[in-house]
């Protein structure tokens, strides 16, 4: 009996051994999600103005999607679907007041952080990952309807946004209540109000500068792993508030605007025309877009300065060779393509997000492979070893990984309440709730120019891509 319990003891012993040394051998992973963030505004994807040297080295380590697409082009639902790596429609979150119900939605099924957590690693998050109201829950320093489950710890980042001290400017017509006493309904949430920050301070006082710094803390502390930790990082979401050293690169009379056509409204049907020049308030006036476009290029300047931070504390602590890392955003959003501005569209530069996935072992590459947020789940579950849980969506893409050119997807599609957009490799199919349609070849027309949903030509594509939608449309909805 003593030497079957010794050997009981032994066997345990050497099981929790190799518990920890299995845990020891499974990657970190560093999320990092911006929030507003355009692919057009960064210098790894093609633009030639905006200055992204941290991300930029990311992607030459990584492997950079050019036909990633987010669900959702509105933070609350883009971000519960990304999370339970489920399309809107079935996790029931289909604006940003639906994010309050994601928890009990989600009900027993675990999101991706918690997925890791329960699986033995350490999960935190910083700031921004769940929907959070900005400015208000960042004046206020709170939770926003966060997934408690999702985190072993879960930190926010308390800044003064609007409140920052230096000269401001606002270009737009929202309404504004400057009362520092209050956080919410103060008109900031969509405003082009743009603040240069005081002298030629790093910007400490700011949220993403704490979320770098308290993510730094994390990762010296939780270095022996396994840690899930994730990043939000709240610009260049409005207002738009960065150091003034880093609007030194962009004087508005020199940012290049949008490129536009004449009657280019004429064949976009009256629900696909977005939030654009007038409605803003920038009245189609060249200055005012341009000054947009400094405060909007320095506020993802300074964010990419914090990214650079972080990839710097990687090296440093030396986990860069145990550490999955992803770049991303949230959704889109227009810069004055076909006049229009800020998020909601279905058109490509508000549905497409910049997505980077640098993983161990893996070597660099771009790849054209339509890919979608809810694949990174899966994705992130697969890199680390993990089972996929049945819930999942989303595909993986840890074999594009390997093989850049494999496409996992022959579709993706993103929502916006009853309108869909679906993106295949030649087209792009946007279908709204009155049944009015735009169809784009991707291939010959990839700015959107030319709508053929009405081209007697084109009625056989039409109306097969648009058997494919509803299908997809129905099959995801609960």
């Amino acid at each position: 009996m003593k030497h079957m319990l010794m050997a009981t003891v032994a066997a345990t012993a050497l099981f929790a051994f190799a518990c920890q040394a299995e845990d020891a051998r499974r990657p970190n992973v560093l999320f990092i999600i911006a929030d507003d963030l355009t692919a057009e505004a960064l210098s790894s994807y093609g633009n030639a103005q905006c200055k992204t040297p941290h991300i930029d080295s990311l992607a030459e380590r990584g492997v950079r999607f050019s036909r990633a697409y987010c669900q959702f082009p509105v933070c609350g639902p883009s971000r519960a679907a990304l999370m339970s790596g489920m399309y809107p429609p079935s996790i029931g979150v289909m604006n940003n007041g639906g994010a309050a119900n994601f928890t009990k939605n989600l009900g027993a099924r675990p999101s991706m952080a918690q997925w890791f957590k329960e699986n033995g690693h350490y999960s935190a998050r910083v700031s921004k990952i769940y929907h959070m109201r900005v400015p208000g829950d960042i004046t206020a320093g709170v939770d926003g309807p966060d997934h408690a489950a999702s985190w072993t710890e879960r930190f926010n980042c308390q800044a003064p946004e609007w409140m920052t001290k230096g000269p401001f400017e606002h270009l737009g017509l929202a309404k504004l209540n400057k009362d520092p006493g209050k956080h919410y309904a103060l008109g900031f949430g969509t405003a082009f109000y743009v603040v240069k920050g005081d002298g030629d301070g790093d910007g400490a006082e700011q949220a993403d500068v704490k979320a770098a710094d308290k993510a730094i803390q994390l990762m010296k502390a939780h270095r022996d792993g396994p840690f899930f930790l994730a990043v939000g990082l709240v610009r260049p979401h409005v207002p738009l508030v960065a150091p003034a050293s880093f609007y030194e690169p962009y004087p508005a009379p020199s940012m290049t605007l949008a490129q536009k056509i004449e009657n280019d409204w004429d064949d976009i049907p009256e629900a696909g025309i977005s939030l654009n020049s007038k409605r803003i308030g920038l009245d189609g006036r060249p200055d005012k877009e341009r000054k947009v476009l400094s405060a909007y290029y320095a506020s993802v300047t300074f964010m990419d300065a914090q990214v650079g931070r972080l990839l710097d504390a990687l090296d440093t602590l030396e986990l860069r060779g145990n550490t999955i890392v992803v770049f991303t955003s949230d959704h889109g959003y227009h810069l004055g393509e076909h006049d229009f501005w800020q998020k909601m569209s279905l058109h490509e530069e508000s549905a497409r997000i910049p997505l980077i996935i640098s993983a161990p072992g893996k070597k660099a590459a771009v790849s054209d492979s339509l890919a979608q947020q809810i694949d990174l789940f899966p994705t992130l579950a697969q890199l680390a070893g993990l089972p996929i849980p049945p819930h999942c969506q989303g595909k993986s893409l840890a074999r594009v990984l390997d093989t850049p050119s494999y496409s996992p997807h022959d579709a993706v599609y993103s929502f916006r309440g009853a309108d869909t957009l679906m993106r295949t490799d030649q087209w792009a199919l946007i279908r709204y709730k009155n049944g009015s349609a735009e169809l784009y070849d991707m291939e010959n027309d990839p700015q959107q120019w030319t709508n053929l949903a009405q081209r007697p030509e084109h009625r056989g594509v039409l109306e097969r891509l648009t058997r494919k939608l509803q299908a997809k449309v129905a099959a995801v909805t609960p």
